[in-house]
């Protein structure tokens, strides 16, 4: 397992997780764990979020218990801000949030039901093609699997996606592009970002969608080829 580090300190550790990485241990995992092999090199670390096996991009562990609290309040009180940059299927041309409630459907789907618990998704549009989006997405709750059931409950569910979009697809187009924090120790804002990966941009390209890493278009660093 290669572990790629893009920020480290005295309290946290940020790595840039490669798709198909699995962050920790479930009880069918019979494969490397992400943090089990990052704690043989850094000793032990606290997991206080999770990204999907097929999500890629920026993640954080704790290194330090007495700072876990802090951060623990940061995510209740919604301070800790993340935003993902999203492929998915078809023109979605219009920013909008979408405030739909998510219930587990089956043993590992969920999908928008009444009586689900409240997930608040925040969508802006970066460039919109017949064949897909690209889509700068700001989470408002954390809910398992909110962006990929959202977009899938408007008819635009992510390129990729083999839960609840097309059947027989590598991994759902879905990259955690930046996080913005206040660091528990110094109080001082920390903002935290992880470049594209080479099969989104490949698979963007291959639906029309033309983007690369770097520029200042927007706050996740994304360029939009002209």
């Amino acid at each position: 397992m290669t572990i790629t580090v893009i920020h480290e300190d005295e309290a946290l550790i940020f790595i840039d997780k490669a798709a198909g990485m699995v962050v920790q241990r479930g009880y069918d995992a019979d494969e490397p764990v992400l943090v089990e092999e990052l704690e043989k090199i850094k000793g032990k670390l606290y997991p206080l979020q999770r990204l999907d096996r097929g999500t890629s991009g920026v993640l954080f562990f704790s290194k330090r218990s007495d700072i876990n609290p802090n951060l623990t309040r940061q995510f209740e009180q919604k301070r800790i801000r993340k935003t993902y940059l999203a492929l998915a299927e078809g023109e979605l041309a219009e920013r909008q949030t979408i405030d739909a409630p998510l219930l587990r459907i089956g043993p590992i789907s969920f999908g928008v039901r009444d009586g689900g618990k409240r997930a608040v998704t925040h969508i802006q549009p970066l460039q919109a093609t017949p064949n897909a989006s690209l889509l700068r997405i700001v989470l408002e709750t954390g809910r398992t699997h909110q962006i990929r059931v959202h977009l899938a409950a408007i008819g635009h569910p992510l390129a990729g996606d083999w839960l609840y979009g097309e059947r027989n697809a590598a991994r759902p187009m879905l990259h955690a592009a930046e996080l913005e924090m206040t660091h528990p120790l110094t109080n001082q804002p920390l903002r935290v970002a992880a470049p594209l990966p080479e099969d989104f941009l490949e698979e963007a390209a291959r639906r029309g969608v033309a983007v690369r890493n770097g520029g200042r278009n927007d706050s996740s660093g994304v360029r939009l080829n002209a």
